[in-house]
C-alpha cells in the first residue's frame, strides 16, 4: 500500500515540477557593448599595432568622445590583435587619433529592455568610419595610416 501512495503522490507532483520551468531559459541576452579596430599601413597593409614590425603602442593611440564640449577619454584595451573600445551610453561618435590623423567612428545604437529575461541590451545598428562604410573583413574595423 505504501508504494501505491508514493506513486500517486509523484504523479500529482509531476505537473508542478515542470510548471516551474524557467521562462528565460535559452534566451540569449546579447548586448554589443563595444567595437574593435586595428590600424594598418596604407603602403603595405602591415598592421601598425600588432604586426611583426608594429610601429604603434598603447601610448600612441588616443580614443575619445566629446561631451558638453569637452574631450572625454573612452575606455579601451589592447587585445591579442585588435583594440576594443567600450561603448559609453548615449555616445554616438568616437574619435581615434594616431600618427597625427583622426578617424571619426559614428554609431547608431539601439537599446532594448530591461525585460523580464534580459537586462538593458545595446545593438550597433549602423557604423561609419569618416562617413563611409567601414573597411573591414571581420567585425574588426581597419583604419588606414
Amino acid at each position: 500500500m505504501h508504494m501505491k501512495q508514493l506513486n500517486l503522490l509523484l504523479l500529482l507532483l509531476l505537473p508542478f515540477l515542470f510548471a516551474c520551468k524557467d521562462e528565460c531559459e535559452g534566451i540569449d541576452c546579447l548586448s554589443e557593448e563595444a567595437f574593435a579596430f586595428t590600424i594598418k599601413s596604407a603602403e603595405n597593409g602591415e598592421d601598425l599595432l600588432f604586426g611583426s614590425n608594429a610601429q604603434l603602442n598603447q601610448e600612441d593611440v588616443e580614443v575619445y568622445y566629446m561631451q558638453n564640449g569637452a574631450r572625454q577619454a573612452a575606455p579601451f584595451k589592447f587585445e591579442a590583435n585588435y583594440v576594443v573600445v567600450a561603448l559609453t551610453p548615449e555616445v554616438t561618435a568616437y574619435y581615434i587619433t594616431a600618427l597625427d590623423q583622426t578617424d571619426t567612428i559614428r554609431l547608431a545604437v539601439s537599446s532594448t529592455g530591461p525585460t523580464e529575461c534580459c537586462p538593458r541590451t545595446q545593438k550597433v545598428e549602423d557604423l561609419t568610419v569618416n562617413n563611409q562604410p567601414p573597411n573591414q573583413d571581420s567585425w574588426v574595423i581597419t583604419l588606414i595610416r
